[in-house]
């Protein structure tokens, strides 16, 4: 299994050097000590993509017509849409975030509501100022996603819009609104640092917006305002970058399910 290099994020592979087996990265050429053809002891998180796949020119870079908002806009705009969400489960309490795809919809990790396999009965959704009682309506089969129904729902919950994430420019502005540490939902800023990793064999958005515990199922918005991802991961073995599932993936799911997601 290749692994990634600790000085240049680049992809390492198996080669003799002088009669012993190294990994040797295919962009810097760092070298690093093997035994019998196995990584070095540590456990890598992610595999980055070839060096091919990367552009070999500089595309021309032509002005941007959309409107771009402020945080405060992205804020404004989006925070009747985010929820928090509370549960106990095994004389444990849990918290995590969501965000409204349709009436009385919404989408969240899987892993905010369920464990060890079994879904949670008791949750709680906080969004407009209230809280609601919610419940698990169908669990995605190869993604961490999760569709909930919040009975009752506020009218003034509205539906995100879908951003279409094949027009995702690496640096391009993010921010992440959520239900941060279970303390109520907060904003982060950053950027997009990759809009394609694979992560433990699934696609994700990498970002460098800060995201803490609570914020699994949350969404990630781009400076227009609209949903790129949804915030799924935080790794501890690279400082500050954190993981979301792409929008597309989200709104297949979402079809899936039979939800028509504003894009």
């Amino acid at each position: 299994m290749g692994f990634i290099c600790r000085t240049c994020g680049g992809e390492c592979k198996v080669v003799t050097v002088g009669g012993k087996s190294v990994y040797k990265c295919e962009w810097c050429g760092n070298e690093y000590a093997a035994a019998g053809g196995e990584a070095p002891a540590y456990k890598p998180y992610v595999k980055n993509a070839k060096k091919d796949d990367c552009p070999r020119t500089m595309p021309e870079i032509t002005p941007s017509k959309r409107q771009i908002l402020g945080g405060d806009e992205v804020y404004e705009r989006n925070i009747n849409s985010v929820i928090e969400l509370r549960s106990v489960f095994g004389g444990k309490a849990y918290s995590g975030s969501g965000y409204a795809v349709a009436d009385g919809l919404a989408v969240t990790n899987a892993h905010v509501v369920t464990s060890g396999g079994k879904i949670f009965k008791d949750i709680k959704a906080y969004v407009c100022g209230g809280t609601y009682p919610a419940e698990v309506v169908k669990l995605s089969a190869d993604e961490d996603l999760a569709l909930i129904k919040i009975s009752g729902a506020p009218s003034a919950m509205r539906a995100v819009k879908f951003a279409d994430v094949s027009k995702l420019k690496n640096g391009q502005r993010l921010y992440v609104l959520g239900n941060s540490m279970g303390g109520g939902t907060c904003i982060t800023g950053g950027v997009v640092s990759d809009k394609r990793r694979t992560v433990l064999g699934k696609t994700r958005l990498m970002t460098d917006c800060a995201v803490n515990k609570g914020n699994s199922g949350g969404p990630a918005f781009n400076d227009a305002g609209e949903v790129v991802g949804t915030i799924t991961e935080v790794t501890c073995e690279a400082e500050g970058m954190n993981y979301a599932i792409p929008s597309d993936v989200v709104v297949k799911f979402l079809s899936a399910c039979g939800v028509n997601a504003t894009r």
